[in-house]
């Protein structure tokens, strides 16, 4: 976990030397095409590395080998496909709807180019093969990887005099490495199990799995499931990437710009508690497996009150600190970007407190439950952002966000609470609903 708590304190050191470097308005820019092609990415990924843990992690407990070989080429498959179709929609969106998405011309080339990074973006069956195996140690290192590079790009550029087209190439480049470092580990730790010897030598299997219906006739639910899930990070959008590009286009680049290091810093210092997330899914994979759900429902609890009390501490810190953390990273505008930091912040905070929530619904195959809760928070969430926006400026953005992370936490616990007596009583159930 120590390369997760180190991520943070340099990505804000690279967004200062970005900032400082580009202005706020190209490093604005940066930001749009980032938040562009990770959309894309999150909406056509199908989030395989949780059809790795449910399905793959019953297909080890069985000792099934090649039924996991067969969820792992189909994971990696998915992932492949989805990203490649991914980059064809952003190239031809950059090119042909750059008007629509508000970019200027300097935008005309970098648009599309950016596109390149979607297919590395979307490639997410090795972390799912990682945390199988708790291998978050491997999982911490790597995810310090893009940020490394994009802050050694930005040093070189600053040595350099470089341009926007520079850290373009920069943030390209961080995600291939981080995509291609990932990959490298999850093949270690397959060779390292003995479990990579023929992963991908049946392409005959392949082929009926993919497209003749046998993967699901072996493994029920599992198409749904990497459906609903790619549904569920969609429907996430709106609280992200979506919001950077509404922002983006309704009030400017400088605006997107600040609101990313706003996001930032809520992230980063909520990080340590955000930390604990990371080793749900596993151990309540497997709570669930052994039909132990008294205990599922008391890790669930545990996580809630661990991480919601430290969160709220961090947010009372948060009110001392960030004000100085803004113009030591942004410079004398930085008490611009304060409003809409602690409002993130605090939204950040109620996430937390339901940090369980949602992994618990889809331990237990509830997957329509987490995608009812995401749709009608979105549909709450985007007109209220906009109405926000057009009122109050870039201070709008927190309200809105705040109102809506409250919404969801409570709809997901209602879910919960009241698929709790029923799931105790039939545990057998492992039917998607």
């Amino acid at each position: 976990m120590v390369g997760r708590a180190l991520n943070a304190p340099m990505a804000l050191l690279h967004t200062s030397l970005a900032i400082r470097l580009l202005g706020a308005y190209d490093f604005g820019l940066v930001v749009l095409l980032y938040a562009f092609a990770r959309t894309l990415a999150d909406i056509v990924t199908f989030q395989s590395w949780q059809t790795v843990l449910n399905f793959g992690g019953n297909a080890l407990a069985a000792e099934d080998r090649s039924g996991f070989h067969r969820i792992i080429r189909f994971s990696f498959t998915l992932d492949a496909i989805s990203g490649t179709v991914g980059m064809g929609m952003g190239i031809a969106i950059a090119m042909l709807g750059r008007r629509w998405l508000g970019w200027p011309d300097s935008l005309s080339v970098l648009g599309p180019l950016y596109c390149v990074s979607v297919p590395f973006m979307a490639s997410a069956t090795p972390t799912g093969i990682l945390r199988l195996f708790d291998q978050y140690k491997l999982i911490s290192a790597q995810s310090i990887v893009a940020t490394v590079v994009r802050l050694a790009g930005t040093l070189f550029l600053w040595v350099t005099h470089g341009s926007l087209t520079g850290m373009t190439i920069v943030w390209i480049t961080a995600d291939v490495m981080a995509a291609t470092i990932l990959n490298l580990f999850a093949v270690r730790q397959l060779a390292k199990a003995r479990l990579l010897s023929g992963i991908f030598k049946i392409r005959i299997t392949l082929r009926n799995d993919l497209f003749h219906g046998q993967m699901g006739k072996s493994f029920p639910g599992i198409w749904q499931f990497a459906i609903t899930t790619n549904i569920n990070t969609t429907l996430t959008l709106a609280f992200s990437h979506i919001g950077t590009l509404i922002i983006g286009g309704m009030i400017g680049p400088v605006s997107a710009s600040y609101y990313r290091i706003g996001s930032q810093i809520a992230a980063g210092i909520a990080k340590p508690a955000i930390l604990v997330q990371s080793t749900l899914y596993p151990e309540m994979t497997r709570l669930w497996i052994a039909r132990e759900t008294g205990s599922l429902y008391a890790l669930a609890l545990r996580a809630a009150l661990a991480a919601g009390a430290l969160g709220s501490a961090l947010l009372a810190a948060a009110w001392l600190l960030g004000g100085p953390i803004l113009k030591l990273v942004i410079g004398a505008h930085g008490t611009d970007a304060l409003p809409v930091t602690l409002w993130l912040l605090a939204a950040e905070v109620i996430a937390i407190w339901g940090l369980p929530l949602e992994p618990l619904l889809f331990t237990m195959r509830r997957i329509r439950a987490v995608i009812v809760a995401r749709s009608v928070d979105a549909l709450l969430y985007l007109p209220l952002l906009v109405v926000t926006l057009g009122w109050y400026g870039l201070n709008g953005a927190g309200p809105a966000i705040l109102a809506a992370t409250v919404f969801l936490v409570l709809m997901q616990l209602g879910f919960v609470l009241r698929m709790k007596d029923r799931v105790s009583s039939s545990p057998d159930s492992q039917t998607m609903e």
